[in-house]
């Protein structure tokens, strides 16, 4: 199935998927949620790193007593 045929089809429609649109959509929809996941895991990462590297400069310059 080509990426525009995959675009045109939406689960609304009245029609039930053929095996193949099916298969085409679970896996754009996978695809979109590894890339969603690996993004907000490394947002996640990048701002506990923040909050440690903020703390520890608190912290060393004796603002953390």
């Amino acid at each position: 199935m080509s990426e525009q045929e995959l675009k045109k089809y939406r689960l609304t429609d009245i029609e039930e998927p053929t095996d193949e649109q099916l298969e085409a959509l679970m896996h754009a929809a996978g695809e979109e949620a590894r890339r969603r996941g690996a993004e907000a895991e490394a947002k996640f990462h990048a701002e506990l790193e923040q909050l440690v590297s903020d703390n520890l400069a608190n912290y060393s310059c004796g603002n953390g007593k």
